[in-house]
């Protein structure tokens, strides 16, 4: 590395120089959605509707409200005509259903109403011609508001953009002000902020480039941006922290970059396997919006451990002496030896810490308990970004089931007008609207209660020469060749768990009458998801879980301290999603942090902080327990080596801690609720790691295990020393 020190930093730079040039077109391959598979019941739902009523593409709503207007009158109709006059001269807009042909879409008060419009583009790009659509509006003096699912992902990604940018412009300096307080020396504190920088910067040309072959997120952008920054800070801190105590001991440039890259450097290879392991598992989920996290996440991984290995040893063969340059001055904090000390302290009474921090995380962890697991919608939105305005205002006018209704999709072989057919319907129309958790239902079957089952039959029979005109227009709409289709609309919100009731309720019936029906729409598509979801975490968490204590057996050629490094790190992070369910779910601080509580968890955040946390908090059980091996190596007694290991480790660890807390505590600024919750969330798990864990709980389990640290299999330890 010493040798070709300068080709190294000359390739960084044209990476980055490259890298700038494709950032800004990251944007242009973010997919809205991610939250649908193959095979799960509501996704078989749309697909036997679209079969055979025809793509539902991507509905948008242009909604329309005058507080003294009502829908039916002429001023209100004609303001709304010159409103949605321009949008049929947009090439993708196909058609536009008006409100003064459906009653349905004209609200019980009258003073709200909206026109459907449908345009032909894939529902995943839908969100790129809203801004489009709002532009192209005409003139009136009616309140009108952009609704629908690509309205709200188009907002999502402003607000992403916003929220970045914003991060960064925060997250930099601060990160940049506690690296000087750190290292005392700006050459020292500017070498980890330029390979984060780089890491952002190159990791995120990097998607863009495979993001041409695969789809990418929305939601990955923050999370990816977070990793990058806050793992290319952190690893490069390692290695110039060991690269002045090399230079310290004497040691020449060269000879103390070389020990640096195969110390701190083995190190963080290791500890980014850790990582990589972690992102990688939400590749196993069948959810683009999980998975896109996941390559991305792998990819920023990859770039952050090589800038780590490569570009920061470059430049610090480039500096030599000079990192400790332009010193400035900083506060001493806490007396020499002071980790040491505490060791010692810690391990004089073990067992009282032992119990004592592990009585404190469990009773942090415990309102995960209580946890309410759901899915997204607009709420997770702030009040004033026009599409949850646009959600809120049809949920007040409409009802909670009107904005995300289900739908049952039935197939009869004798017909859906059928004597039978009708029969069946009746009697589960009648079944569902004496459910309090429905407020109504449309269907064949189900057009007015006056009307008889006998009648109904009786209407149907003819089917082509259906006499009634809205009978007529009814059956035109919900039948269409052996299929039906009922809507219902729940009186509670799409994300309660009392629809989540309603449609395992509906399928019990379903069961019970031997229909051939499926269930899908709103409630249904978040039940599906939540369900298949943490039907696949099992599977991740066993992922993470194996492979880590594999990679840290393989490092410290020891079975115990992988197991005991991953049953705390579990303990950890069971501390911090308690935390978790106190703020987004029960609304602890959400004055503080500026949202509106959620009163669930969003049902990818536990996914995604367990794969991104696990890694990231092994980081520094890696450069701990790899200082700890070292003086164990030299020859040192287990209690010993303990005390020398966190001495030596200690404060790198917690400055480097909170160097990552600063740049997660950044993201805590974003608009969107998942992007705060996670930056939150990672914030408080590498405190609770890196202050509690690694300084009170690693020591006691220590000299609890005592020369049980060390055991392993004669097969696998070596030259090791092994029990002594």
């Amino acid at each position: 590395m010493f040798r070709w020190r300068w080709l190294v930093i000359s390739l960084w730079l044209a990476a980055g120089v490259v890298g700038l040039f494709a950032v800004p077109q990251v944007g242009s391959i973010l997919r809205a959605g991610g939250f649908s598979a193959d095979g799960i019941e509501a996704e078989q739902a749309l697909a036997r509707y679209e079969a055979a009523f025809g793509d539902v593409g991507a509905p948008i709503q242009i909604v329309f409200h005058h507080d003294t207007l009502r829908a039916n009158e002429p001023e209100f109709v004609a303001q709304a005509m010159v409103a949605l006059a321009p949008l049929s001269n947009l090439p993708e807009v196909t058609a536009v259903l008006p409100f003064w042909d459906q009653p349905a879409q004209v609200s019980p008060s009258g003073s709200t109403a909206y026109a459907m419009v449908t345009v032909d583009i894939e529902p995943e790009f839908a969100h790129h011609i809203v801004p489009a659509l709002r532009e192209n509006l005409g003139p009136t003096d009616l309140d009108v508001h952009v609704a629908g699912a690509a309205v709200f992902y188009a907002d999502i990604q402003a607000l992403s953009e916003a929220d970045l940018q914003r991060s960064e412009a925060i997250g930099l300096p601060f990160a940049l002000i506690t690296l000087l307080l750190v290292f005392g020396s700006i050459p020292a504190a500017g070498i980890p902020v330029l390979a984060g920088g780089a890491s952002v910067v190159v990791g995120l040309a990097a998607i863009w480039g495979v993001g041409q072959f695969t789809s990418f997120s929305i939601f990955a952008l923050n999370v990816v941006t977070l990793v990058g920054l806050g793992l290319g800070a952190d690893y490069s801190l390692f290695l110039v922290s060991r690269f002045r105590e090399e230079l310290a001991d004497g040691r020449t440039t060269a000879e103390a970059v070389e020990r640096t890259v195969a110390t701190a450097g083995r190190a963080v290879v290791f500890s980014g396997l850790a990582v990589l392991t972690g992102l990688s598992s939400l590749m196993i989920f069948e959810f683009m919006m999980l998975r896109s996290i996941g390559v991305g996440g792998a990819i920023v991984v990859l770039i952050a451990m090589a800038a780590a290995t490569t570009f920061v040893p470059a430049m610090l063969a480039v500096l030599g002496p000079r990192v400790n340059a332009w010193r400035i001055w900083r506060p001493r904090l806490g007396p020499r030896n002071g980790w040491g000390r505490l060791a010692h302290a810690v391990m004089r009474r073990p067992v009282p810490v032992f119990l004592g921090v592990t009585t404190f995380l469990v009773v942090l962890g415990l309102p995960f308990l209580h946890v309410r697991i759901s899915a997204p919608d607009a709420s997770v939105l702030t009040t004033d970004a026009p599409s949850r305005q646009a959600f809120d205002l049809l949920r007040t006018e409409f009802g909670e089931g009107h904005v995300a209704p289900l739908f049952l999709v039935s197939v009869f072989p004798e017909g859906p007008l059928s004597a039978e057919a009708i029969a069946a319907q009746h009697r589960l129309g009648r079944a569902l609207k004496e459910d309090p958790r429905v407020a109504r239902v449309r269907g064949l079957a189900s057009v007015d209660d006056r009307i008889t089952l006998p009648q109904y039959q009786l209407l149907y029979r003819d089917a082509p020469a259906i006499g009634d005109p809205y009978v007529r227009a009814i059956a035109g709409t919900l039948a269409r060749g052996n299929t039906s289709v009922m809507i219902v609309e729940p009186s509670v919100a799409s994300i309660s768990p009392e629809v989540g009731e309603l449609v395992a309720a509906i399928r019990e019936y379903r069961d019970a009458e031997g229909l051939d029906l499926l269930v899908g729409g709103g409630g249904a598509g978040l039940t599906d998801f939540v369900d298949r979801l943490y039907t696949d975490f099992p599977k991740a968490v066993a992922i993470i879980l194996s492979v880590t204590f594999v990679v840290l057996a393989i490092l410290f050629r020891s079975i115990v301290l992988p197991l005991k490094a991953v049953l705390l790190n579990v303990l950890s992070l069971l501390a911090s999603f308690g935390a978790l369910v106190l703020v987004f779910q029960d609304g602890w601080l959400s004055n503080v942090l500026r949202f509106e509580p959620l009163g669930f968890i969003e049902a990818t955040l536990p996914i995604i902080l367990f794969a991104l946390l696990f890694g990231l908090s092994m980081d520094y059980e890696v450069f701990l327990l790899s200082r700890v091996k070292e003086a164990y190596d030299e020859g040192h007694s287990n209690t010993d080596s303990v005390a020398i290991g966190l001495e030596r480790s200690g404060s790198v660890i917690t400055s480097a801690a909170l160097v990552v807390i600063v740049v997660c505590l950044a993201f805590v600024t974003a608009d969107i609720v998942l992007i705060k919750a996670v930056g939150l969330g990672a914030a408080i798990a590498v405190f609770v790691d890196a202050a509690i864990v690694r300084s009170l709980l690693v020591p006691a389990t220590m000299r609890l295990l005592g020369r049980w640290n060390w055991w392993a299999p004669r097969w696998m330890s070596g030259t090791h020393r092994g029990l002594r």
